[in-house]
């Protein structure tokens, strides 16, 4: 046992790493399956991280999207709401010299 794991250790250098000794060990046959298995879950971690990156990237730039939607709303309700005013519309009328009065004569409800 010892003599294999100090085989293993010593092809670990540089040198055995880039000549690919540590690919041809008897290890390496050994644990193949298992090392497939890390390597794809390793994959599948790095790919998943990406994956939940970009949907946050996107969720901030929705949020940014909506902030700015709102603000628009905002500023149309609010010019609405000011073109709809009495003094407003009376201008308008006289602008566009249309034949309308005010009715001097206040609301009244009709009762049954």
């Amino acid at each position: 046992m010892n003599n294999r794991l100090s085989k293993i250790l010593s092809d670990l250098d540089l040198k055995g790493i880039l000549q690919g000794h540590i690919i041809s060990t008897e290890w390496m046959f050994r644990y193949w399956k298992r090392i497939l298995v890390v390597a794809i879950l390793l994959i599948i971690y790095i790919s998943n991280r990406y994956t939940c990156q970009m949907k946050i990237s996107e969720i901030g730039s929705l949020q940014r999207e909506l902030v700015n939607i709102r603000y628009e709303a905002l500023t149309i309700s609010s010019e609405l709401l000011g073109s709809s005013r009495q003094s407003q519309i009376k201008e308008m009328v006289k602008e566009k010299g249309l034949d309308l009065e005010e009715s001097q004569q206040p609301p009244y409800k009709l009762s049954k």
